[in-house]
């Protein structure tokens, strides 16, 4: 029987079922009826799926996990990441202007939403936000953190969220960060919604310790060694260069080669070539 030929990949555009995945964690039916109403209202029905998790029986998922699963089960073009707590103001028609716009401006974009920072006290919203209608000129603009009352997601990125996080906070800060290692950016767009909370401001601080102690270690500088060359890595380009140059490189490698050998004491040697 003859072996089958292999499959030549060519770069084509994904075929999406839908245009919105608009996706929701809810643990209110009620409140979650009217912002899915709202969102029909307001056109999002053709081209358009609702996926839910339902902890409304208690947490099955937490944020994290739960946008995980909506990024590997969703079948839109774009993830629609909002709370039950948030009313459609805006068209579907205004959104896909607003992507359209967005896309046109910088197609390395990964992640938007209406409310962000882009540095100290570099704030870009466009929301009402309970009663409180706050909008910025010049968008979009370019964050480097996003609000996670609704967020779309680029699913042709293939972005998801951390797999050491867990919870219900800094999630779109998650994914703006890991958008931007990847070489991706993030943006505020001018579509409005009704935001009927300010959030648990509580609870976030409760939360931001795990997050420091996640990005702390996923940001640490580190030696590098491949099967072919060696580097070290730091979390600024001036200060990697320097740890590169010739004599500085052969200090940090005589450190790593101390903590081989404590390892070897302590441990053994774990691997053992055997041919």
């Amino acid at each position: 029987m003859p072996m089958p030929e292999p499959r030549v990949l060519t770069k084509i555009e994904p075929d999406y079922p839908f245009l919105f995945s608009i996706c929701t964690i809810v643990n209110d039916r009620n409140e979650y009826h009217e912002m899915k109403q709202s969102f029909e209202q307001c056109g999002f029905v053709e081209d358009c799926e609702y996926l839910v998790v339902d902890n409304t029986n208690g947490n099955s998922l937490d944020a994290y996990q739960g946008i995980a699963a909506f990024m590997k089960q969703a079948q839109g073009q774009y993830l629609v990441i909002v709370h039950q707590d948030v009313r459609c103001i805006d068209t579907k028609d205004r959104l896909v202007q607003c992507l359209q716009e967005l896309t046109a401006k910088d197609d390395k974009w990964a992640v938007c939403g209406n409310a962000g920072m882009y540095g100290y006290h570099g704030r870009a919203m466009h929301l009402q936000n309970d009663d409180e209608l706050i909008m910025y000129d010049n968008l979009p603009a370019k964050v480097y953190s996003l609000d996670e009352n609704l967020l779309i997601v680029n699913r042709a990125t293939n972005l998801t969220v951390s797999g050491d996080l867990s919870g219900y906070h800094l999630y779109g800060t998650d994914l703006c960060l890991l958008a931007d290692i990847l070489g991706y950016t993030c943006y505020v767009i001018p579509f409005m919604v009704n935001h009927l909370s300010k959030g648990n401001l509580k609870a976030l601080q409760e939360h931001i310790p795990s997050f420091w102690s996640a990005y702390g270690r996923k940001l640490r500088s580190r030696y590098v060694e491949t099967t072919c060359t060696k580097f070290y890595l730091s979390n600024g380009v001036t200060q990697t260069k320097v740890y590169n140059a010739a004599g500085v490189f052969g200090l940090l490698k005589v450190v790593e080669r101390l903590k081989q050998v404590a390892g070897l004491v302590k441990n053994g040697k774990q691997h053992k070539r055997i041919k």
